[in-house]
């Protein structure tokens, strides 16, 4: 997918406050953003409520419906396919941030610290890290607080341009 990047990084590194941030800022730019999170266990923290009672009793597809959101679950028997769930994400937005999928080919922004962690395997797609400490690597890396330069480096690096800014750029202003 040209619009997806992976934030990638072990437990506890900042992951989905970095991404809170960057959505945040995105939306501020006039993008539609989605978030894809991986995670590894079933449970959604329902259990023993109405959408739950649903699923134990087989339904593949639970809907959830209340003002200002629309939630459906599918339920499969494996990990769905990382391009399906992309495809399926992608004509409702303008940007998708995934969460884990350390593995994919997706383009990927690592947190790290000082000891760069073993996280990633190689071939990792890694284009930029971000970590609390001054690191040398050999693609630029940013601190977690600087949420408008990465979200900068993300847009240029996927080719998206801002509809605030395209709108804007095509007006002149004589002084």
């Amino acid at each position: 997918m040209d619009k997806t990047i992976a934030i990638v990084g072990p437990s506890g590194s900042g992951k989905t406050e970095l991404i809170c941030h960057l959505v945040d800022w995105f939306q501020d730019q006039g993008l539609k953003v989605a978030v894809l999170k991986h995670s590894h266990k079933l449970g959604l923290g329902d259990e023993g409520k109405d959408t739950w009672r649903y699923r134990q009793t087989g339904a593949h597809i639970v809907a959830l419906t209340a003002p200002g959101l629309m939630q459906i679950t599918h339920y499969i028997a494996e990990d769905p396919p990382l391009a399906k769930v992309l495809i399926a994400l992608a004509p409702e937005v303008d940007l998708i941030l995934v969460e884990g999928y350390k593995s994919s080919s997706l383009p990927k922004i690592a947190l790290v610290g000082l000891k760069l962690e073993k996280v990633l395997p190689d071939n990792s797609q890694v284009i930029a890290l971000v970590s609390p400490d001054p690191l040398k690597a050999e693609v630029p890396v940013f601190q977690p607080r600087q949420v408008v330069p990465l979200g900068q480096f993300i847009l240029e690096y996927l080719g998206i341009s801002l509809p605030l800014l395209s709108a804007a750029s095509s007006i002149s202003i004589k002084p």
